[in-house]
């Protein structure tokens, strides 16, 4: 099975997404919005995927004290400078093409700890948001 298959059983399911430009009250905004999403996606003006903002590393930045033996030094300049979502992103995407089929993507998902990723086309424009759930949904064993 494809994953744009897949994409045609999910439907046109919204998914957190935003802009590289969006201030930090922005981005909690829409995490709250989105309250099951490990992830929320840093899109550009033509929604082009940039980067991702986990969860957990929101908390850290909002919450350091909290976390103050798990914070690496490299951490601690990036929280001081943090304005908008580029800041906190991680660029290392993983994500998926709608051609690749569903057990290239669970490989991918499994040897990197995703349990959520973004469909995108030629381009890097994401999609779509398919969960770890969403393809065992669908996946044919």
């Amino acid at each position: 099975m494809k994953i744009m298959e897949v994409m045609q059983h999910i439907g046109d399911r919204d998914f957190p997404c935003v802009s590289d430009k969006c201030n930090i009250r922005e981005v909690i905004s829409r995490a709250v919005d989105f309250p099951h999403t490990r992830l929320i996606y840093v899109i550009d003006e033509q929604k082009k995927l940039l980067g991702v903002i986990t969860i957990g590393s929101l908390m850290r930045h909002l919450y350091p004290y909290h976390y103050n033996d798990k914070v690496h030094p490299r951490d601690i300049l990036r929280n001081i400078v943090v304005e908008n979502a580029s800041h906190l992103m991680s660029s290392g995407n993983v994500n998926a093409a709608p051609d690749e089929t569903v057990d290239v993507v669970l490989k991918r998902m499994a040897s990197t700890g995703a349990k959520e990723i973004a469909v995108v086309d030629s381009n890097g424009c994401i999609l779509a948001d398919i969960t770890a759930v969403d393809l065992l949904k669908y996946y044919e064993l």
